[in-house]
């Protein structure tokens, strides 16, 4: 192989590792999605026992969840499925009254404002990820918590909702670590 070849081939491992390099890369920043995680943790009790029954209408569909092992298809299918969560569930708070009192939630107030903020800020700064094929698996499990959420039973789909949004959040965190943009 003659010197000129060998700076050919160099020339252009170097020029793809710029390209990959200035390619703008869309993530989500794992502290304020972890930060989100612990708000909605702390925001009340435990799932209710009265609320299971409705288990079987609120389901988050498993399918939206990537295999554990963290590749470039995986990462950005992760972070889709967190963006649409918090994009969905945002919604929801927007459309539906959270019910008080006696039958109602009883989450602690700050906090959850708190979380509606950092959730608004992650959708800003992910709204790259809205770009990304939808999952459409996601909307029919909208759809089943605004159900729920329109019954006398209105309490349980906002339990069902931080429920699976913490399943979410949580298993994302653990499973894809890598695929979150980290700072010190």
């Amino acid at each position: 192989m003659t010197v000129s070849s060998v700076l050919l081939v160099l020339l252009q491992v170097c020029g793809l590792h710029l390209m990959v390099v200035a390619m703008p890369t869309c993530t989500l920043e794992g502290n304020m999605v972890r930060s989100a995680h612990h708000l909605l943790r702390d925001l009340g009790g435990r799932f209710p026992a009265h609320c299971l029954p409705y288990n079987t209408n609120i389901s988050f569909p498993d399918s939206a969840f990537p295999a554990a092992k963290a590749n470039h298809i995986q990462c950005r299918r992760a972070l889709r499925v967190v963006y649409e969560s918090l994009q969905g569930a945002e919604q929801v708070f927007e459309d539906h009254e959270l019910p008080v009192g006696v039958g109602g939630v009883t989450w602690d107030d700050d906090k959850f404002i708190k979380f509606q903020h950092l959730q608004h800020r992650l959708l800003e700064n992910g709204s790259c990820l809205s770009s990304v094929d939808g999952l459409g698996v996601l909307s029919s499990y909208f759809s089943n918590v605004t159900e729920v959420l329109q019954q006398d039973s209105a309490a349980c789909g906002w339990m069902a909702l931080r429920r699976d949004l913490l399943r979410v959040l949580e298993s994302t965190l653990h499973n894809q670590h890598i695929c979150f943009a980290w700072r010190d």
